[in-house]
């Protein structure tokens, strides 16, 4: 049961589609080589405020920019991130029931787990293993209604038809970890001004937790430590990161207190998972991506107790294998398009 996709008649390939605080960007595959290789990608700049914390608050400047990036690159369908500020991922439990009546019974519950009456939410379901015999369980990825309607209020003009929407969470998930990827592993997506943490079971999104530090928060600490502009700040960032000679250790400095702030929640939520689920399906890699993944040192840092593996993500681990095909998009960048790439392979069969 999918509520987040489009009809079936609808089964026109269809690009991946992510909307950022700052920036809008696409992603269309096409066979290559036993593989994949990028057919189309591309980006537009939002304007400060457009968009914030998840929520359009501009949502005729939104569908000017989505209008003209469809124009420019004749795009016609997308698979589409909906924010995860707003979203609710709920494990849920309830006396087990014949299939065909879980989503039914989703309903029943929902109000149960998540703050959203069911008539005004949107919500899609997995079936997972449950522990007990006499149980179904499920985990909900539940949107509020007017969420949704206001993302296809945005995307009618524009000249794409929404062919799905999905959890940017989802989407990273989908694009980070290989399908032979089966155990538990975390994912960090370190964006401008967010960091979206995940935890992915069996191929399925278990946990997703939003933390409002990003790569802004630790240009704005430099910033202010240094008294220089903003930009020069995040100049200095990217030259040196964490790794830096004599000026690199002034940003280092500034850094610091951002960075640790953000490695403790990082291992709250690592800890946490832990101590459930250690015996039977413990964390074996956490993999960083975003913006925040470029920074020099930052695996190293936020490694620190985390105790398995922390490494820089491959957003085209599931595309294409790299002796027969480099994408046109650097890695650096790539980090940034890892939920487009993740929606884009959403058309292909797992």
């Amino acid at each position: 049961m999918s509520i987040f996709s489009a009809p079936k008649f609808l089964s026109m390939p269809a690009v991946g589609l992510d909307i950022s605080t700052d920036s809008v960007r696409f992603v269309e595959l096409e066979p290559f080589a036993g593989h994949f290789r990028v057919a189309h990608h591309g980006e537009a700049a939002l304007l400060p405020g457009v968009v914030q914390g998840g929520v359009v608050h501009d949502p005729e400047a939104l569908s000017k920019v989505v209008g003209q990036l469809a124009k420019e690159h004749h795009l016609s369908m997308a698979n589409i991130a909906l924010p995860e500020e707003q979203a609710f991922l709920a494990h849920m439990e309830f006396p087990r029931v014949p299939l065909r009546d879980v989503g039914t019974a989703v309903a029943v519950h929902l109000e149960e787990y998540v703050p959203v009456p069911p008539e005004e939410a949107i919500y899609d379901y997995v079936i997972t293993e449950s522990e007990h015999d006499d149980t179904t369980s499920v985990i909900a990825s539940v949107l509020p209604r007017k969420t949704v309607e206001q993302y296809l209020e945005i995307f009618h003009d524009t000249g794409i038809t929404p062919k799905s929407f999905e959890f940017q969470s989802h989407a990273m998930a989908r694009a980070l970890f290989s399908k032979k990827d089966r155990g538990a592993y975390m994912g960090v997506d370190i964006g401008k001004d967010i960091t979206n943490v995940f935890i992915v079971r069996d191929g399925i999104v278990n946990f997703s937790a939003i933390l409002d530090i990003g790569g802004d928060t630790l240009t704005h600490a430099i910033e202010r430590k240094l008294g220089i502009p903003f930009v020069e700040a995040e100049t200095l960032k990217a030259r040196h990161g964490l790794v830096g000679g004599a000026e690199g250790g002034a940003l280092r400095d500034a850094m610091l207190p951002v960075l640790e702030d953000l490695r403790t929640r990082i291992l709250r939520h690592f800890a946490f998972w832990q101590s459930r689920n250690a015996t039977i399906a413990g964390i074996e890699r956490v993999l960083l991506t975003g913006g925040g993944a470029n920074l020099k040192g930052m695996t190293e840092y936020l490694g620190q107790g985390v105790r398995v593996a922390m490494l820089v993500a491959n957003p085209w681990v599931n595309v294409c294998d790299f002796s027969t095909y480099i994408p046109d998009i650097p890695m650096h960048a790539a980090h940034g398009y890892t939920a487009a790439i993740g929606l884009a392979l959403r058309n292909e069969p797992l």
